[in-house]
């Protein structure tokens, strides 16, 4: 009897010891990666705000009813209603804005939809004779690009429209030269844009307003610009050539420095943006040679200068984007970008030391561990142990026989 209740007992802690790990990585861990879902194609103007992902659908390959605006709550592991006939987008807390039939409004939690533009001809700066593009929102300000006459291009300069959702003020931005502008950010006081006042669609400067003083800055641009410039906070981001190679530019608004982050290539799509501090980018192997089509993805805290690889060198990465202590971007094989299955995935990052982490998704997925080391050329992400689950396995019959044996 004795030897029962002994081999009873031995036998749960056993048990106890083997099925522990298994609860524990369940559970989700910073500097881990989690495939969310994934998508027939490769999405467009890929946006993430605290747990709200947003991204665009608009391949030719889609049928008219695939193609819209799409998003996904990562805390409630659901999906937001679908927007059709959508061409950029920009979110800030429930509000999201984004151009198609004029400026569009969403309320994310009640779903109800109100055009900004296009609505009255009598009420300017807007018209039915005016096309607007490239909004952006933080709180309640909404700021976008207005175009004189029917033709319109991505590039072309425009009139910079702020509208105050409390109040319904709208005015245009008192730049130094106005209708030279073009893909204006909004954060707080403060608004960016690529500007045409000085050279061709091909070599733009990059200026900041600042609204509560009223003041317009130039940016130090030192290199052809090559993306669309992203602002947070003290910081802004965005990309030059620099001798042939896309590089990384960091911009602090308060100390006035400027900073070579590193290199940096860009998708259609793609911003290298940044949050609390930290700029996420797509880092290719070889940059001076164009066939190549291994990418890592980087991460940067400017607060220690420590830069982080969080994915090994492979084909078919794209859209790194941030917020907080998340990073999501998708993977593919790299073969028919337009074509073939890309995952979802999303990347959470340590706490900083003394910081609490952000609220975990509270979703039941499976995760693996991604390699930290920073800067190398070949890192490849450890993988759980292919025979843990045989271990717990061979435990649990070791153990049952152990215990029959006692009995007999």
């Amino acid at each position: 009897m004795n030897n029962y209740r002994h081999s009873n007992g031995l036998l749960i802690v056993i048990i106890c010891l083997v099925t522990i790990p298994l609860t524990i990585s369940a559970e989700p861990v910073p500097g881990t990666e989690a495939v969310l879902f994934t998508l027939s194609e490769e999405p467009f103007y890929m946006t993430l705000e605290g747990d709200r992902l947003f991204w665009l659908q608009d391949n030719k390959y889609l049928s008219a009813s695939e193609r819209g605006l799409y998003g996904y709550n990562l805390t409630e592991d659901s999906t937001i209603p679908v927007v059709h006939q959508v061409e950029t987008t920009k979110i800030s807390g429930d509000r999201v804005v984004f151009s198609g039939k004029g400026i569009m409004l969403m309320n994310v939690t009640t779903g109800t939809l109100v055009q900004l533009t296009n609505q009255d001809d009598a009420s300017l700066p807007v018209s039915d004779l005016r096309f607007n593009q490239n909004p952006s929102i933080d709180g309640d300000q909404v700021a976008w690009t207005e175009h004189e006459g029917l033709a319109h291009s991505g590039v072309d300069g425009g009139k910079i429209v702020i509208l105050n959702l409390t109040t319904g003020e709208r005015q245009y931005l008192p730049t130094g030269s106005p209708g030279n502008q073009n893909s204006p950010m909004i954060f707080g006081n403060f608004i960016l844009w690529k500007d045409y006042r000085s050279g061709g669609v091909n070599d733009p400067e990059l200026y900041l307003f600042d609204l509560k003083e009223g003041k317009e800055e130039r940016l130090p641009t030192e290199n052809p610009v090559k993306s669309i410039p992203y602002i947070s906070g003290d910081d802004v981001v965005w990309t030059e050539k620099i001798h042939g190679i896309h590089t990384i530019i960091h911009y602090s608004i308060s100390s006035r420095n400027r900073t070579i982050i590193g290199q940096g290539s860009i998708h259609q799509g793609h911003l290298p943006p940044i949050s609390d501090e930290r700029i996420v980018w797509l880092q290719s192997r070889n940059p001076l040679d164009i066939r190549e089509e291994r990418n890592a993805i980087m991460v940067m805290d400017l607060r220690t200068g420590e830069k982080t690889q969080i994915t090994p060198f492979q084909r078919g990465l794209s859209h790194p984007v941030i917020s907080g202590e998340y990073i999501i971007y998708t993977r593919g094989a790299g073969d028919d970008w337009s074509r073939e299955p890309r995952e979802v995935v999303l990347y959470t990052l340590p706490s900083r030391p003394g910081e609490h982490g952000m609220n975990d998704t509270g979703r039941s997925i499976s995760h693996s561990p991604v390699n930290n080391s920073s800067n190398q050329s070949d890192a490849v992400p450890p993988t759980s142990s292919p025979g843990f689950t045989c271990f717990t396995l061979v435990a649990g019959c070791i153990a049952a026989l152990a215990f029959r044996k006692v009995l007999q």
